[in-house]
């Protein structure tokens, strides 16, 4: 018989990451098992697993429970989504209270306090100067919705959290007329990685990038701007299932995930911007962000947002 007491993590988090997150989790995990008697158990949904994470909270709520005591997440849209875990938020524990936030980023938490931002990743507009001359490049993320851009911009596919985070800032800044240009004249490729790599072999004049994938390399025709409007976010979000251990389950968050040491390895490794008012921002990530808020979020249409990622080319 099973000593321990289960804790279910969900697990879909930065997949640029994703072996160093699970042998840093696996490592919590055991030495949590150990001092508590409650055994923390992975479950990793993603496109690198055999199950997704939207599969797996489709069954779940079909059975009319979350299955998760903890979710940590970059697809962002499971927390917004009413499908998702806006409909069940009877089912979570308020986690605000356990947590704080740097000031610059108290606006993309929920006004319920149940997601805790762990980290965001800035978008940037990657430049090819082989094929844009300096004068010509895009500044805004609005230029790049005029018709003359068609076929030439470049994001990540929006099947991955970064390219549909692009097009979900996008919708919240210039309603459906701007979604809708992005999915008509905008390109996607398989991942981040392949549109920057498209773009350093002269594909594509404009790729729309995190952060990670705008930074110098041995390539010297791109150049990084950070659109007038602000960086759009991809923001990594944790909540907690309430339950008889939630107490427990947020303090596994808070010497896991949360942790300082953990958000520094974001930063460093990813590039993200940290949510924690204890650990420094990346060097050169000083610019202005963005991302939509709670009251804007809750009242859209996230199936037509669905559809509409799905019609992109």
């Amino acid at each position: 018989m099973n000593k321990y007491k289960n804790m279910n993590i969900y697990w879909a988090n930065l997949c640029i990451l994703n072996r160093i997150e699970a042998d840093e989790m696996e490592k919590a995990a055991e030495s949590w098992k150990k001092d508590k008697n409650i055994e923390p158990r992975m479950i990793y949904l993603g496109d690198t697993e055999e199950i997704q994470m939207y599969e797996k909270l489709d069954k779940d709520l079909a059975a009319g429970k979350v299955g998760f005591d903890l979710i940590v997440s970059s697809r962002f849209d499971v927390f917004c989504s009413q499908k998702y875990l806006q409909g069940c938020k009877e089912q979570l524990f308020p986690v605000r209270n356990y947590f704080d936030v740097k000031v610059d980023l108290k606006g993309i938490q929920d006004p319920e306090g149940l997601f805790h931002p762990l980290v965001v990743l800035p978008h940037y507009i990657l430049v090819n100067t082989n094929l844009v001359r300096n004068e010509d490049a895009p500044q805004s993320l609005e230029e790049l919705l005029d018709p003359v851009w068609k076929g030439k911009v470049y994001v990540g596919s929006t099947d991955l959290p970064s390219g549909k985070s692009v097009l979900f800032n996008i919708w919240y800044l210039y309603g459906k007329e701007g979604l809708e240009a992005c999915v008509k004249n905008w390109k996607q490729k398989s991942a981040p990685s392949a549109a920057r790599f498209g773009s350093v072999k002269g594909e594509c004049p404009v790729s729309i990038l995190p952060g990670v994938f705008t930074g110098p390399g041995p390539q010297d025709n791109l150049r990084a701007v950070c659109p007038r409007e602000g960086a759009p976010l991809l923001p990594s979000y944790a909540a907690v299932r309430e339950s008889d251990i939630a107490q427990n389950v947020v303090d596994f968050l808070a010497q896991s995930a949360a942790s300082i040491p953990f958000i520094t390895l974001y930063r460093e490794r990813a590039f993200a911007y940290p949510a924690h008012p204890r650990v420094s921002p990346p060097e050169g990530s000083g610019n202005k962000m963005f991302f939509p808020p709670w009251e804007w979020i809750k009242e859209q249409d996230m199936e037509y947002f669905e559809e509409a990622c799905k019609r992109m080319s």
